[in-house]
């Protein structure tokens, strides 16, 4: 699992191992601040666990299995057709472009690699 990631990467996770990959963006937990809700009572972060944003459902968890966006896409993006993860794909792509998806940074400046590759989710 890559270790050099931060809030605003793109990445690929799994809440359990037996769950598909889902494309997700790595965040800190929402304190309430840019409008978002507090959940941090809520989500409790433990050694090796991440916060994500789950694009396509717009919720927030706690993972362990995280992977690169980039690395895998063309791995993970083609294991499934339901429509669920092609919408987050579709929300995904939207991000890349710039247009706002409910994702964390969609307003602010995210790290170098996060944001406006060439990669296509759709």
């Amino acid at each position: 699992m890559p270790s050099d990631l931060v809030a605003g990467d793109l990445v690929w996770s799994k809440a359990k191992v037996k769950d598909e990959w889902w494309p997700c963006q790595k965040c800190d937990v929402p304190d309430g601040s840019n409008g978002t809700q507090d959940l941090t009572p809520h989500i409790k972060l433990a050694d090796g666990e991440h916060c994500v944003f789950f694009f396509g459902t717009k919720n927030f968890g706690k993972v362990k299995l995280i992977e690169k966006f980039e690395d895998k896409f063309e791995e993970f993006s083609k294991k499934t057709k339901r429509k669920p993860f092609l919408n987050a794909l579709a929300d995904v792509e939207l991000y890349q472009k710039g247009e706002p998806t409910g994702a964390p940074h969609d307003m602010e400046s995210s790290s170098p690699g996060s944001k406006g590759k060439d990669t296509k989710a759709a």
